[in-house]
């Protein structure tokens, strides 16, 4: 999988011009090779002489003597290069002509064009980094938010590598004392202490559940999250998704069924993104293309992590209507954040306390609102963002990989095997069994256990040039 090659890319857009590009080259003879090219601005000074980290003005020179352009050259020695091999990367004026006259110069003297992702597999395959740092890179190239740049940026640290290899080092010991038992079966020699591994093993599994917990909020935040606004004809729904998204997308009016389909909005609060949508309200009708717009929402509902279920407060009539719609949807959806909102409230006056007091005891969150004001529909939105800001802060690390998600998953499911097993009493030979493929799964996900199928499928999603 690691040859010997030197490539080359191109680690900036090609297309259009812009006042530099960068050109980087990888493999042991990369430096040997730019010296051949490149002619300094201080007669005689070699490219391989020179020390790693430094940086070098001269002027890329044809086979012809031709001079190509003036550039800025910075080497970087094994091993203290991103790849862990010798490297070159080439500054050159910001012209698609000047580019590319490089590139075919440096493919005519030997190198071949870099495939998607190689740079940061030749990282990978060289130890500089593991496997889940090397997604975490991809992550951060693709992050459009501060909050999916951070949990990135913890991952390329190691923050979850660290983690997963301190466990897998933990229960290696213990799968290893294992095997000296079975080894030493003859004899009933004790190696592992089962006290200590029953109190290991409760602390995996506490580990393991609470980052497979961490993914609904990590996909969440790598996604955006999803708020749908739901609520029966008329309520407000459209005029509180307007002032959301601040512009005139949803149409009011007092003719109820306007909404017949999902309209959408996004915006981004304290750097996370939130996608809005806008729904035809809930109601039994007869009007096929309204019917359809209700079905789009009750799909959309399961889509979404926040459900923003408003109701007109001036509908005195439907209070217990109101409240029985509100205990179906947390039953039928306890793992999502429900908001109900009473909107009007500007109107209303406040005439029915005890609703107001029964409603709050009978769900999380509960707002009165006038829709009309920018204020009041702020005051909910800061709410939100803070609810997940809070979230990541308890959430010591934050599992954003569906790869991840799947391995820790196998992972408890066998960590839970062995603990069985050995409450069960069973043999040693069946826990050794579950261990391994505990081991096996939280392998994968730092790259200590991989397959070639798996590295093909992380790396060629990568750009050329990373």
């Amino acid at each position: 999988m690691l040859d010997d090659d030197t490539i080359v890319a191109l680690a900036t857009p090609p297309i259009g011009s812009s006042a530099i590009s960068v050109i980087r080259i990888s493999g042991k003879n990369s430096i040997s090779i730019v010296e051949n090219i490149f002619f300094s601005i201080k007669p005689r000074k070699k490219l391989q002489n020179q020390l790693t980290h430094t940086i070098h003005l001269g002027y890329i020179i044809e086979e012809n003597n031709d001079l190509l352009d003036q550039v800025l050259i910075s080497i970087f020695k094994s091993p203290f290069s991103y790849t862990g091999e010798n490297m070159i990367e080439i500054s050159c004026h910001g012209s698609y002509y000047i580019q590319q006259k490089i590139l075919q110069l440096l493919i005519r003297k030997g190198i071949r064009l870099a495939r998607p992702g190689e740079f940061t597999f030749r990282a990978f395959l060289n130890k500089k980094i593991d496997l889940s740092q090397a997604e975490a890179i991809s992550d951060l190239i693709l992050s459009e938010n501060k909050v999916y740049h951070d949990i990135s940026l913890q991952h390329i640290k190691g923050k979850l590598s660290n983690l997963i290899k301190g466990l897998r080092i933990k229960l290696l010991n213990f799968a290893s004392l294992l095997e000296l038992e079975l080894d030493f079966s003859e004899e009933n020699m004790i190696f592992v202490n089962r006290k200590k591994f029953f109190s290991f093993l409760q602390k995996l599994e506490y580990t393991l559940k609470d980052l497979i917990e961490s993914f609904s909020l990590g996909n969440a935040i790598k996604k955006g999250i999803n708020v749908i606004i739901i609520g029966e004809p008329n309520v407000g729904k459209s005029t509180f998704f307007n002032q959301v998204i601040q512009e005139d997308r949803s149409i009011i009016s007092h003719i109820e069924g306007t909404t017949r389909d999902c309209i959408e909005g996004e915006i981004i609060l304290n750097g996370i993104i939130f996608h809005f949508f806008d729904t035809a309200g809930i109601r039994k009708t007869i009007d096929p293309i309204e019917m359809m717009g209700v079905e789009k929402t009750m799909n959309k509902i399961k889509e979404s992590q926040v459900i923003l279920y408003i109701f007109d407060f001036l509908e005195i009539k439907k209070y217990k209507k109101i409240i029985n719609d509100v205990q179906k949807i947390q039953k039928k959806y306890p793992l999502k954040d429900i908001f109900v909102i009473a909107n009007k409230s500007d109107i209303s006056h406040l005439h029915n306390h005890n609703f107001i007091e029964n409603i709050k005891l009978k769900v999380s969150y509960f707002f009165a609102i006038s829709a009309k004001n920018h204020n009041d529909v702020q005051k909910i939105l800061d709410f939100l963002s803070y609810l997940f800001i809070e979230r990541l802060k308890k959430q010591k690390i934050v599992v954003t990989q569906s790869r991840h998600y799947e391995a820790l998953k196998l992972s408890l499911k066998e960590v839970l095997l062995a603990y069985d097993a050995l409450k069960k009493g069973s043999s040693e030979d069946l826990v050794s069994i579950y261990i391994k493929e505990a081991l096996r799964y939280l392998g994968e996900i730092t790259g200590e256990v991989t397959s070639e199928d798996i590295l093909n499928n992380i790396f060629s999603k990568f750009c050329i040039g990373k």
